[in-house]
């Protein structure tokens, strides 16, 4: 007999019980059938930059919340690069229709964590080398637009909404072993910041969520190693480029704030693409580091 169809609230109720596990304290029941080909391990306190960078109030949807429980699976690196995501076993495993599960892959996709290809369905997915560049120069365009744009407002109140996060960004530098991950978090907040604070929500923000983000974060942050942040004096110059951008827009600085700002994406950008190339041979284009 079909599983009867689940509502949000149930389906939270149900990805809840999963990371818990069960009153004796044994792990969540593998997913069913070959979803993924692995079980969902409970998910860990770590989120992707992007998905932590914004609030939402509203009600997830059924296909959210699938889509939240696994991306985070994938996040982790349950499921290696190639690995087949079924529909009809991701519907067994969470109770449900197919259709919340073709609206989780499709957020899923949008990601960057799958790639559903016609008559082949959905597979966990690997950014290349040139792609990795790309999300890094098209951060810098938009992040650089979005500085550009405060600093030819002669209302500069929107960084009341951005002086917060460099505190908190100032006050990791400052710890001598603080989490790098929330150290890199803190660095997307304060770009969310400034994006939210230029007053183009419909377009800089949400042409900058779309980018691929989860999908980068899975390549750095799931080693045991991640490239960023690793020195005291990155970080140190990563607050202070920060504060210097800050500066620089207050004083209607326009053309130094973005020159800084695409200075704080492209030097990241060349030193993720420098740890990835020690892992792999293949390497960006050289022409995108020259073009930006």
């Amino acid at each position: 007999m079909p599983h009867a169809r689940k509502t949000p609230a149930k389906v939270a109720a149900k990805v809840s019980s999963r990371s818990s596990g069960t009153s004796t304290g044994r792990s969540a029941r593998p997913a069913a059938g070959k979803a993924t080909g692995k079980a969902t391990r409970p998910a860990a306190a770590t989120t992707s930059a992007s998905s932590t960078t914004t609030t939402t109030t509203t009600t997830a949807t059924t296909g959210e919340q699938i889509a939240k429980q696994l991306g985070q699976a994938i996040l982790e690196g349950q499921h290696p690069v190639g690995e087949r995501v079924g529909e009809q076993a991701v519907a067994e495993m969470f109770a449900v229709s197919r259709g919340p599960v073709r609206d989780a892959l499709r957020i899923l996709e949008r990601q960057g964590l799958i790639e559903i290809q016609a008559r082949r369905g959905a597979r966990v997915r690997h950014l290349s080398h040139n792609e990795v560049a790309d999300i890094f120069n098209v951060r810098g365009v938009l992040l650089g637009l979005a500085v550009r744009y405060l600093s030819c407002d002669p209302d500069k109140s929107g960084l009341a909404e951005v002086d917060p996060r460099l505190a908190q960004l100032r006050r990791l530098a400052g710890q001598k072993k603080p989490s790098l991950l929330d150290f890199a978090q803190a660095t997307g907040r304060v770009a969310m910041g400034l994006l939210a604070a230029c007053g183009s929500p419909k377009v800089l923000q949400a042409t900058y969520r779309d980018l691929p983000h989860d999908a980068l974060w899975r390549m750095l942050w799931v080693k045991p190693s991640p490239p960023d942040y690793e020195s005291s004096a990155r970080r140190t110059a990563t607050y202070e480029d920060y504060a210097r951008l800050l500066e620089k827009i207050r004083a209607s600085d326009a053309d130094g704030a973005e020159l800084l700002m695409r200075k704080i994406m492209t030097n990241t950008r060349d030193e993720v693409l420098q740890y990835l190339g020690l892992m792999h041979e293949a390497d960006a284009d050289a022409f995108r580091r020259l073009a930006f």
